[in-house]
């Protein structure tokens, strides 16, 4: 009787294994589309469209069909503690983008969109104070161009 059991439960796991990893084996729908991506020439939006680069993985052998234009920018102020007591920096990321056909230059898609708020401590010390803007600036960064990612793979989907 135990034996049944134990049998009747491998095999169930097996079949439940088998039906989860089958999802794990499906391509990315962005690798085979190419996107030519613009941006400023400001640190940040280089920064900006190589991480883009590499979210998306462009196919460099075909011919590029659509083009993103995509800025970034910045916005810093002050904000108190939950005590109240110390002085944070608080700095958002907020990104333009516009998804467009090359040969017919229709817009897919455009907008805008912000990122979550980065706080940073305060110090006495200004070079820390910098320091820690841009870090904060690189991370705010590629949060945003995994959002990008996520709104260009989302998009393309919908078109094919």
């Amino acid at each position: 009787m135990f034996f049944n059991y134990k049998t009747i439960l491998i095999i169930l796991s097996i079949l439940l294994s088998g039906c989860s990893l089958s999802n794990l084996h499906q391509q990315d729908k962005l690798g085979n589309v190419s996107i030519l991506i613009e941006t400023p020439s400001d640190k940040y939006n280089v920064l900006l469209k190589e991480n883009l680069k590499r979210l998306i993985n462009t196919n460099q052998k075909s011919q590029s069909k659509y083009k993103l234009n995509a800025s970034i920018s910045y916005n810093s102020s002050e904000t108190l503690s939950v005590r109240g007591l110390n002085v944070l920096n608080s700095t958002k990321a907020k990104i333009n983008y516009r998804l467009f056909e090359i040969n017919t230059k229709k817009v897919i898609k455009s907008g805008s969109f912000n990122s979550f708020p980065a706080l940073s401590s305060s110090s006495n010390s200004l070079y820390s104070n910098e320091i820690a803007k841009e870090h904060i600036k690189d991370r705010l960064n590629l949060v945003s161009a995994e959002k990008m990612y996520l709104i260009l793979k989302v998009t393309l989907s919908r078109l094919n």
